[in-house]
């Protein structure tokens, strides 16, 4: 149910939902629902529980909404505290949410574009879960390193470029440890086969500010060049059909627009399974 129940979040009667993430991934749960408890300063999986701290400004009205896709009958308690404003004030943000799964080959030249805004704004966060069956990829080798590129207003060259992606979230040396943090943490750790991840990053005064677009890519081409037999091994593999690396990832955001083009929704199946290989786009 963490990914077969979506959480819908419309602002002031529009019919394109502002928020639109499966519920667990929304609370950074990833892999379907297996992530440790923790807590954030913008959500946190208590037991038997999520909790959202993330206020949803907004102007005329807001509705939200859970939409069970899954074949049984679900029970649920919730509750939404709110106050009212003494008047709406330009300067507010509407927050956004939005959610995709994907996945790819992952190879010595792989450049995968990952996210992309357009509008006025600023990034507050991402969670993401990461599973392969590769052998080669245990410990998620390689699939770390990439660089994670942001670029902002159409910049041509990135204006952050993490050089890996632990440390885009905070950590060095790959994800070895569970760890749950106010800002970012590591909530689920599977090495055996299929490897499986689950992480998260918020942002408090180092939020990522743009004024046209925000666009998010991992580039791997720059990565272990010195090592021949490496790539001729990556070379060999990718032509076996392996190298499969399986990425679902939430984007968190406020933007002075409503409304976000999410894309078409893949199936039930799609969202649920343990370990998707092809891509579905």
């Amino acid at each position: 149910s963490a990914r077969g129940i979506l959480l819908e979040i419309y602002y002031n009667g529009l019919p394109t939902p502002s928020v639109r993430v499966p519920l667990g991934d929304f609370f950074a749960d990833g892999c379907g629902g297996k992530a440790n408890h923790f807590s954030s300063l913008f959500v946190e999986k208590a037991p038997e529980s999520y909790n959202c701290f993330i206020p949803m400004p907004f102007e005329k009205s807001v509705s939200v909404m859970l939409r069970n896709e899954t074949p049984y009958n679900l029970a649920n308690y919730s509750f939404v505290e709110f106050e009212r404003l003494p008047s709406w004030e330009d300067g507010l943000g509407y927050f956004h949410a939005t959610w995709k799964r994907f996945a790819f080959q992952l190879c010595s030249d792989t450049d995968q574009h990952f996210f992309h805004i357009d509008g006025t704004g600023h990034l507050i966060g991402r969670s993401w879960s990461i599973c392969t069956d590769e052998p080669l990829f245990n410990g998620f080798s390689f699939v770390m390193e990439g660089n994670n590129e942001v670029r902002i207003d159409g910049s041509k060259e990135p204006v952050a470029d993490y050089l890996g992606t632990e440390d885009s979230f905070g950590f060095s040396w790959g994800f070895q440890r569970l760890f749950s943090g106010f800002y970012n943490g590591i909530n689920f750790i599977q090495n055996e086969t299929p490897s499986m991840l689950s992480i998260y990053r918020f942002h408090g005064q180092n939020v990522i500010r743009f004024n046209e677009s925000l666009d998010w890519r991992i580039d791997w081409s720059h990565e272990f060049k010195t090592n021949e037999n490496f790539h001729k091994e990556l070379a060999r593999l990718y032509a076996e059909d392996r190298l499969w690396i399986d990425y679902a990832t939430t984007y968190y955001w406020y933007q002075k627009e409503v409304g976000y083009e999410h894309g078409p929704l893949i199936s039930l199946d799609e969202r649920t399974k343990e370990f998707l290989r092809l891509n579905p786009v």
